[in-house]
């Protein structure tokens, strides 16, 4: 192990120096200041021009204004430094040697008068209270990368080797287009921000603390993609397939088009996949039975599946002030599983008491369907506006699962069918209003109402007759009221954000088996929120920041069906769940240049009814688990993320997050546990050649720690090469998961009243990918969105009371 890893290391290195091997043969550097007073100006955009006025390089100063800008050749070049407040300051340089000095720049406060205006050039990175933005429009590169090569550069963003794209370390995140939801991105953001030309964005903004607009769910921070609203006409496409060393295959097509007032996007993937067999056991102590003291479990199994989808967004234009936009997405997917499992049980002294095989194979379909339209009214104010909007959510899913129990000891052979019918569906309405009503003063505010309904039917056959007692129909409603108001104080260094959410909940539920359960509950809850910041100097910033989070269960947590597909282990929901309610605090510091980021912060949370699972054993060694609001759970964390980048060949970027829990119950059982946890990365990214480049990425968590038990520990790391042709309008994709291992382990301890349990389960991880990706077409622009809209986030999901 450590001969791989000193290998990875030493790859990594040489792929470094190849990097500075490759660095342009020149330099020019500078610093940007103030005439009058000689300060230094942070952050102004330096542009690179050659005698012909050929753009050719175009980077942002450092904190102290000072800049460095590669060239590759020897003549004279114009510098062009621009910076808000600022006139635009040109400077000759001939390069004549491998560094040239232009020494201070002097730029002079910009004024407008009646007959000369005189304009700054946007800079590539702006710094607000709760946001970074980077302007993909200002960078050169924007003109031939796409979407996802762009956040790359981003602050505070990361891309490993499998494409997966972290906020400031972390994968909760949300992302929206134009300031509002948009489905096809927050379901496969990477899959279409990959097919995105770049040239389409305007900005990419960072949102590292949501105000109180944003649903009271636990959001780690918000990705806003702001696209380019020219009006030319034309199209563009793009059409990628791929394949891996499992025999999996996936393809999509991506086409835009804008003609006149109407724009349109659709998008269409499938893929095929396949998982090699896993395997694994699981042993157990039983204090409370001599009979049944010892159970060991084995299991082995196979799966495969498919899945497509399509996706679209549409606008039109009413005039200059008014929009209507709507989005839509969907996706049909199955899987098909086997697997063979023995169970054994023995006494004290060590005597079989119990024996039996299980042979269990399933199919379930699952899909989804998603619209939504909006209607924006905007003023000749800037940013002010007033948004409508509507939206609808359905998600069917089945299942039909056999299991056969035989060569039994000491237990009665039987065979099993259990089938599956879901529905969910939900209705949104939404009202936002923004008005930035003076440069120290901003407000927003907002309506919604949610209705949910959730069905569920399913039935249970032993030896082909029906069981009424383990078979189950559930009708679930829930109706949510909310009202949002935010407020903004901005004085020159100083920033204070305040909001308040109210939130009014009804929820009924019928679940009828051999009996009929009804339950009702009335929620409200207040989520307040505020965030201080304050701008030590540019670049640099502290804030504070207070808030609520809740979850509301989904309804697998809710369904109170028995699910005993596994004798050993049974679960079901429980539908007098409430919602979850935690107060969130944080502390961060954030500083920045154009070559190094740093975000760093300290956060707790606290939360006293979560929704925890709890597994019991009876004295015939069979464990149950089920959902309930019994936590007194603490959270803290300090989070660190950080980014270098050497020029425009080679970045570096990681991130890591020390953490502390304690999670007690008030079920009279005695269950607490408690402990240290650590998480992180590190990632590289370099440019080989004319259009390639090579990344890699590993990290390491510690064990997961939980309620009754934790989980072991997992390393993971990947490696790729991308290759682009025909004007990098074509590309070729390798990356390797897991290169160093085959397969992976997993262990889980637990405990409860009156037993203990361990497992183990190996997972088959090493997977080689290649990937083909075409763009067609050309246009600017990119469909216009609604800035405001609809954003549902709160529903707490998972379980496997259903599964």
């Amino acid at each position: 192990m450590k001969q791989r890893i000193l290998l990875f290391l030493m790859l990594i290195g040489c792929v470094s120096l190849s990097a500075e091997n490759k660095t342009p043969a020149y330099q020019i550097t500078g610093q940007a200041v103030e005439q009058n007073s000689g300060k230094t100006i942070p952050y102004a955009t330096v542009t690179l021009q050659t005698d012909s006025a050929k753009t050719i390089k175009k980077i942002s100063c450092d904190v102290s204004g000072k800049f460095t800008v590669p060239v590759n050749e020897k003549r004279k070049y114009t510098l062009i430094l621009t910076a808000l407040g600022y006139a635009e300051t040109k400077v000759a340089v001939e390069v004549t040697e491998t560094k040239t000095e232009v020494g201070k720049v002097n730029m002079a406060e910009g004024t407008v008068m009646k007959t000369v205006t005189i304009e700054a050039q946007k800079p590539l990175v702006k710094v607000d209270v709760d946001k970074i933005t980077y302007s993909i429009e200002a960078d050169p590169d924007s003109k031939t990368n796409n979407g996802l090569e762009m956040l790359r550069k981003v602050p505070l963003l990361a891309v490993d080797g499998d494409e997966n794209i972290t906020l400031n370390g972390q994968s909760n995140y949300k992302v929206l287009v134009n300031g509002k939801s948009s489905s096809m991105m927050s379901k496969n953001f990477k899959d279409v921000i990959k097919s995105l030309p770049a040239s389409s964005i305007k900005d990419i903004e960072v949102i590292t603390n949501p105000s109180s607009k944003y649903e009271a769910e636990g959001v780690g921070g918000i990705i806003n993609i702001i696209t380019v609203k020219k009006t030319l006409n034309g199209y563009n496409g793009s059409v990628s397939t791929g394949f891996d060393s499992r025999g999996s295959l996936n393809g999509s097509v991506y086409l835009t088009t804008k003609i006149n007032k109407f724009g349109f996007s659709a998008r269409y993937y499938g893929n095929g996949y396949k998982q090699p067999g896993s395997y694994g056991f699981s042993n157990s102590t039983n204090y409370k039975s001599d009979q049944y003291y010892q159970s060991l479990y084995d299991y082995k199994g196979t799966s495969n599946g498919y899945s497509n989808g399509f996706s679209g967004e549409a606008s039109y234009d009413i005039d200059s002030l008014n929009l209507i936009s709507m989005s839509f997405w969907g996706h049909l997917g199955g899987n098909q599983s086997d697997n063979t499992s023995t169970a054994l049980m023995t006494n004290t002294a060590g005597a079989l008491t119990r024996y039996y095989e299980n042979l269990s194979n399933g199919k379930s379909t699952y899909g989804s369907v998603s619209a939504n339209i909006d209607y924006q009214k905007t003023y000749k104010k800037p940013d002010k506006s007033l948004t409508f909007s509507y939206k609808i959510d359905a998600n069917p899913n089945t299942s039909n699962y056999t299991n056969r129990i035989d060569s039994c000891i000491n237990y009665t052979p039987y065979s099993q069918k259990s089938i599956r019918d879901d529905l969910g569906q939900e209705h949104t309405l939404q009202v936002d209003y923004y008005d930035p009503l003076t440069k120290m003063h901003q407000i927003e505010c907002g309506l919604k109402a949610i209705f949910r309904n959730n069905s569920n039917n399913s039935d249970q056959y032993r030896n082909d007759t029906l069981r009424v007692d383990q078979s189950n129909k559930l009708n679930y409603d829930q109706y949510i009221v909310g009202a949002y108001a935010g407020y903004v104080f901005k004085l020159k260094k100083f920033t204070a954000k305040s909001g308040l959410r109210l939130e009014r909940t009804w929820n009924y539920g019928t679940s009828t088996s051999d009996s009929v359960v009804k339950f009702t509950n009335r929620l409200f809850n207040l989520v307040p929120y505020i965030t201080l910041s304050y701008q030590i100097k540019p670049g640099k910033t502290v804030k504070l920041s207070y808030t609520q989070r809740l979850q509301r269960p989904g309804v697998w947590y809710l369904n109170p069906y028995v699910n005993n597909t596994n004798p050993l282990y049974i679960s079901y929901g429980n539908p007098h769940l409430v919602s979850e309610i935690s107060h969130s605090f944080e502390a961060g510091y954030s500083m920045f240049t154009s070559k190094f980021s740093l975000n760093t912060s300290l956060n707790a949370s606290i939360n006293n009814n979560s929704i925890e699972r709890v597994s019991t054993m009876d004295s015939s060694g069979v464990t149950t688990t089920i959902y309930k609001n019994i936590g007194l759970d603490q959270n803290y964390n300090w989070n660190s993320y950080l980014s270098y980048r050497l020029g425009s060949k080679f970045s570096l970027y990681g991130n890591g997050t020390f953490s502390y829990a304690k999670y007690e119950a008030r079920s009279g059982q005695n269950l607490k546990n408690e402990g240290f946890g650590f998480r992180g990365s590190l990632g590289f990214n370099v440019s080989l050649w004319k259009n390639a480049s090579l990344n890699g990425n590993g990290g390491y968590s510690s064990p997961y720690i939980y309620l009754q038990g934790k989980s072991s520990g997992y390393s993971y790391s990947s490696i790729g090469l991308s290759q682009y042709f025909l004007k990098r309008k074509l590309s070729l994709n390798i990356s390797v998961s897991e290169p160093f291992r085959e397969k992976r382990k997993y262990e889980s301890n637990s405990k409860g009243d009156g037993y203990t349990s361990h497992s183990e389960g190996y997972y088959y991880t090493r997977t080689a990918r290649i990937g083909i990706s075409y763009n067609f077409g050309k246009m600017d622009v990119s469909v216009k969105k609604a800035k405001r809209g609809i954003s549902n986030d709160d529903v707490k999901s998972g379980g496997s009371s259903g599964n």
